[in-house]
């Protein structure tokens, strides 16, 4: 049954009044990497025109890779307006892979989780053709990527892809969504369908992270209660697994506006991830 308050509550876009604008702006400062000589754009990892991914690699090959999950709801979002990071992190020899997943409601939560996976899998196989190390994979994302980078971080989901247990040398979601189970109460149903069950098992806050793993958890200040006491809580099951967890609450940022930090090396988001890489090295 739906719940007004919380529909409320997780009406995120309602919250930034000047969100066309904020894209507008990343996905300008995206298009002007499609000419970049060593950026190889649209592979496939999978089978639907959807598992398509882009390496934005330094000229001379890369000491890690981060792979970027758009956020959307899960029902939006795509890969070509989340390049713009790339040549920040270029500069310190880190690709940046920004990954499209099938969308709900055509595809079911299990299904997109399944993709994140299928992409892990498919870098790790062919990373080194594209110049990069399948030992220092890192996965990052925001909102519902943020939610696809906890459930990345997880244990147990890689020996069945045929990956090692450490294949995530850390995670990086911002804003995500970690808990499920208020979202059935929510406008956000009627796309993602969840029961009782399938929340639970999509839900990143039952499933932390291996202890030790580098996790860094970001959100914005200026983001409804909700969204940050999502993260809050997400950082706090990080710590009792023993992940080594950096928390960073971003002042005045909001949920799509917090996202300029990662092409920014002056950012804490930026600083703690670029620490977890260097440190994973």
């Amino acid at each position: 049954m739906r719940d007004p308050d919380l529909d409320a509550a997780y009406d995120i876009e309602a919250s930034v009044p000047d969100l066309p604008a904020i894209q507008a702006r990343y996905a300008e400062a995206s298009a002007a990497l499609t000419g970049l000589d060593s950026a190889a754009l649209d592979l496939a990892y999978g089978p639907d025109p959807r598992h398509r991914l882009d390496i934005l690699a330094p000229p001379d090959g890369a000491r890690a890779a981060i792979l970027y999950f758009h956020g959307g709801y899960w029902k939006g979002g795509a890969k070509e307006g989340r390049r713009f990071p790339g040549p920040a992190w270029n500069a310190r020899g880190v690709a940046w892979v920004p990954v499209e997943y099938r969308l709900a409601p055509a595809a079911t939560v299990d299904e997109i989780v399944d993709d994140a996976r299928r992409a892990v899998a498919w870098f790790h196989a062919n990373a080194t053709a594209h110049g990069c190390d399948p030992a220092a994979i890192h996965v990052a994302g925001n909102s519902a990527g943020g939610h696809l980078a906890g459930m990345l971080a997880a244990v147990d989901w890689q020996a069945d892809r045929g990956l090692p247990a450490d294949v995530i040398a850390s995670a990086a979601p911002v804003s995500g969504l970690f808990d499920l189970a208020p979202l059935r109460r929510t406008f956000a149903n009627d796309w993602l369908a969840l029961d009782q069950a399938g929340a639970q098992r999509n839900s990143p806050i039952h499933r932390p992270p291996r202890a030790g793993m580098p996790v860094v958890v970001t959100w914005g200040g200026a983001e409804p209660a909700a969204f940050r006491g999502q993260s809050e809580a997400y950082a706090e099951i990080c710590r009792q697994a023993g992940a080594a967890v950096t928390a960073i609450e971003c002042a005045g940022a909001d949920h799509f506006s917090i996202m300029a930090d990662w092409a920014d090396p002056a950012s804490a988001l930026f600083k703690a991830l670029e620490g977890n890489i260097a440190g994973a090295g």
